[in-house]
């Protein structure tokens, strides 16, 4: 019984409500110091880079709230070398300053392919041949020769290149195709005839 007179009698409250009020104020000044010093509400939205060039994004004074770490590169032929693919966070996110930023660019070092041996090879076996290897088909040149549509010699940068040499990925093969009995067949306007060999 005297306990619980104890609890409601009025010194009981007071300090009770006294206490109460104290833990309230602790409470708020903690998690106040704390978004103060983790600076919870200070943050800045992420741009997006991608399409940019990684010496204009990391070299540049317009991106200096960030950090930035390149954390993979691909061989694309068809896009500029240093170019931004993708991006870690995406574009949009709201992140603290001095945010690291991790990017993915294309390959400023061109991946290394070897030659294939193309000499015999029906034109669309060659051309299927040069775009599995990473490479591009070039110009065709018709040259008098009985094989008709048959790889007569493989040429890189007007010169003939042998089989197993090693190349850039992305470069471009000329091919001298044999006319066979489609000489007369075919359109002035549509092949290059190699004068040495008429």
């Amino acid at each position: 019984m005297e306990f619980v007179r104890f609890v409601f009698s009025k010194k009981f409250l007071k300090h009770f409500l006294i206490s109460l009020g104290i833990t309230a104020v602790l409470l708020w000044i903690t998690f106040y110091s704390l978004s103060w010093y983790t600076k919870h509400s200070d943050y800045i939205v992420v741009p997006d880079f991608r399409g940019q060039l990684i010496a204009n994004v990391m070299l540049g004074d317009k991106f200096t709230d960030f950090k930035f770490a390149i954390n993979d590169s691909i061989f694309d032929p068809d896009k500029p070398k240093g170019a931004i693919l993708s991006q870690d966070p995406f574009p949009g996110s709201r992140v603290k300053h001095n945010r690291m930023v991790y990017l993915t660019i294309v390959s400023i070092i061109p991946e290394k392919t070897s030659m294939p041996d193309l000499k015999d090879l029906t034109l669309r076996q060659a051309q299927s041949m040069l775009e599995s290897s990473g490479l591009k088909p070039g110009k065709l040149i018709f040259i008098k020769s009985f094989d008709e549509d048959a790889v007569q010699n493989q040429l890189f940068r007007n010169n003939v290149i042998p089989p197993g040499t090693i190349i850039d990925k992305g470069s471009v093969i000329d091919l001298q195709v044999g006319m066979g009995a489609k000489a007369s067949e075919l359109k002035k306007d549509t092949m290059e005839v190699d004068s040495l060999l008429r």
